[in-house]
């Protein structure tokens, strides 16, 4: 569930803050209750937004298949439909074949659970963006993994496959919230399948974990993060839990029977996560997400930095030819569509000069690097001040932001309260 735009995590409509908030919602301008709204042209793109051979684009392919659904889980997944799978990765490969031909930068494989396929499945996936997007081997090609049901043979197919970056869906180290989580792995199962990866060819290992979970203290989150950090993995990606409506904890919550921490605990969390990180070597990169030095996502690098990204599978969510889109999430529908040679969407928007500039804000100001005013100016034609200015002050006069020579980001205080300047600049 790294944070993949898309499922992981969490789509490109629903990004968190460090509290596990909802925080920037992006409203599809048509939607319906799950129904199609319209159609992804196979061959043509979409509509006339078509890119030109030689734009750049990360590539999001969504695998909606799980064993099972865990507590907390209202990601677009689905259990018992395994039979499927076959017919839907030759659907995945018939839409990248018919997809404009970008110049891929990255391919990330998230779900779900990715690793319910084959290696010859997953590399007919990757094998399809080579061919039709021009991805390079050595780009970042990250697969989404679970520590059960994997093996050394599975995660060696998977790396001659071509994948070279493999995020694992730890979420914790204590068996008893990784139950209450819904997760069938333990702790063994987590280190063992970091360890086979290591063998099988992986240099770029991510984890994710999720705290705020209730039942779960500062003492057993650090724990945690002592463990896994001896791993020696590169990337972390660290997840408030968010209730979500709908689900199993939600409903547990709402009875009374699972109460969750009170938010200066779940802060307490968060800045100790940042401490110790920083003491283990790991640098915070964006609020939610640590890593090596030079070993930051490249493919959410995309995502923060308001970039190109073509959505593959149902429902995957994209942005180009300046529209944001997501393709409808029914695995039966999306296959049928394919074959009729196009794909049906859930929700379709066409994103204005305004929205543009306030996405960029948003998502970039989640970045430690912040925002270059400079880049800014060169991309929308426009100073943020000039259609921001007062929520800019705002934040600045309210100690959430700064502003260092050309470049704004948040502050210390600004990252745990980055709802509320979100909020303004929507």
């Amino acid at each position: 569930m790294e944070y993949s735009m898309n499922s992981n995590t969490c789509t490109n409509r629903r990004q968190m803050g460090p509290l596990g908030a909802i925080w920037y919602d992006l409203p599809m301008g048509i939607e319906s209750a799950g129904g199609t709204i319209g159609y992804l042209e196979l061959q043509r793109g979409s509509g006339n937004s078509i890119l030109p051979r030689d734009h750049d684009a990360a590539i999001y392919i969504h695998f909606p298949f799980c064993r099972h659904i865990c507590t907390y889980c209202d990601f677009d997944t689905f259990p018992r439909l395994e039979g499927l799978i076959d017919a839907y990765v030759d659907a995945a490969v018939a839409q990248i074949m018919g997809s404009p031909e970008v110049q891929a930068t990255t391919l990330y494989v998230g779900g779900g659970t990715p690793s319910l396929m084959s290696p010859e499945q997953a590399g007919r996936l990757s094998a399809a963006c080579r061919a039709r997007f021009n991805l390079q081997p050595d780009s970042e090609i990250t697969l989404e993994a679970n520590p059960s049901g994997i093996d050394l043979a599975k995660l060696a197919g998977f790396r001659d496959a071509g994948f070279n970056r493999v995020s694992i869906g730890v979420q914790s180290t204590d068996l008893k919230l990784l139950r209450l989580l819904g997760r069938r792995h333990g702790l063994a199962e987590a280190e063992e399948t970091v360890r086979l990866a290591r063998e099988a060819g992986f240099d770029n290992i991510s984890l994710d974990l999720i705290y705020g979970v209730p039942r779960q203290d500062c003492g057993v989150w650090l724990s945690t993060l002592r463990t896994v950090t001896a791993w020696g993995v590169e990337h972390l990606s660290c997840y408030a839990l968010s209730v979500e409506m709908g689900t199993p904890m939600e409903r547990a919550v709402k009875r009374g029977s699972l109460p969750v921490p009170p938010e200066e605990e779940v802060i307490a969390m968060y800045e100790a996560a940042g401490e110790f990180l920083a003491s283990a070597g790991y640098r915070r990169y964006e609020i939610s997400n640590w890593s090596r030095p030079g070993r930051e996502s490249a493919h959410n690098l995309t995502y923060w930095r308001n970039l190109t990204y073509l959505a593959v599978g149902a429902g995957a969510a994209g942005c180009w030819g300046g529209r944001r889109y997501k393709l409808l999430p029914a695995v039966p529908a999306y296959v049928e569509g394919v074959r009729q040679g196009r794909v049906p969407l859930s929700e379709d928007e066409e994103i204005d000069q305004r929205r543009g500039m306030s996405d960029s804000l948003i998502l970039g100001l989640r970045l430690s690097e912040g925002i270059s005013v400079a880049e800014f100016r060169r991309r929308h034609g426009e100073e943020p001040v000039e259609h921001f200015g007062e929520q800019l002050r705002w934040g600045v006069e309210s100690g959430l932001l700064e502003m260092d020579g050309e470049t704004l980001r948040l502050t210390e205080r600004g990252i745990l309260l980055s709802n509320e300047l979100f909020q303004r600049l929507l």
